[in-house]
């Protein structure tokens, strides 16, 4: 009997393609399931470690018939790479256009680094040069401060500044950052975040779209 080979990520030293041929610069693999079920403590870690590019074997599925929780968690690692500024290598399968309109599309996760290629929807070339020619570092962050929540968000094409400082609001994204199942959540209040685009459906679970503000490769005021 010959068993699948899990779904890996290789890591390398240096983030342009053709370095990999240089000895030295391949960091070894780590299963994806393994990688993902700390997401952020993984990408800190793989930063700290010299983790310069990650390159997924799979392609990433986030059609309807995709595992919602390994979708969720595969989307966690891909944010956490991309806001501590790891290229990342991945494939991905986007539902067709208007299948889940709360659902991942490619201007919901254009804050994502760029995917190297897109399947399912019908113009899924486009939407990746799309993608990829408007990508930049810090497109939506989420920073922290006393009692309340800034998110900068630059996917609608332009600055979308929101501050969570109601009490319900900031306990439904920790809910939901704790527990993509969104138990307990207001649906109103769930509701209001999907409309900003802050919570992305996956399946029956909810995906927390804005990610940590790590590196600022480019001036302050541009994020």
């Amino acid at each position: 009997m010959i068993t699948a080979r899990k779904p890996v990520i290789d890591l390398w030293r240096d983030y342009r393609e053709h370095a990999r041929t240089v000895p030295g610069m391949h960091l070894g693999s780590v299963a994806v399931s393994d990688a993902s079920l700390d997401a952020a403590h993984t990408a800190r870690e793989l930063y700290r470690t010299g983790v310069r590019r990650a390159e997924f074997s799979a392609l990433v599925d986030l059609s309807a018939a995709a595992e919602p929780i390994c979708a969720v968690r595969v989307l966690d690692l891909v944010r956490e790479l991309t806001a501590w500024g790891v290229v990342v290598d991945w494939r991905v399968r986007l539902p067709d256009a208007g299948a889940c309109p709360a659902g991942p599309s490619a201007s919901t996760l254009s804050h994502l680094y760029p995917p190297s290629r897109i399947e399912g929807p019908a113009d899924a070339a486009e939407l990746r040069s799309t993608w990829a020619e408007g990508f930049f570092l810090g497109k939506c962050v989420v920073r922290n401060g006393p009692g309340f929540l800034e998110i900068r968000d630059h996917r609608p094409g332009v600055l979308n500044r929101i501050v969570i400082d109601d009490p319900e609001y900031l306990a439904a994204v920790e809910a939901v950052r704790a527990a993509p199942s969104a138990d307990g959540v207001d649906p109103s209040v769930r509701g209001d975040l999907v409309a900003e685009s802050l919570l992305v459906a996956i399946g029956d679970l909810w995906w927390w779209a804005p990610h940590r503000p790590h590196r600022w490769p480019q001036p302050p005021f541009r994020v």
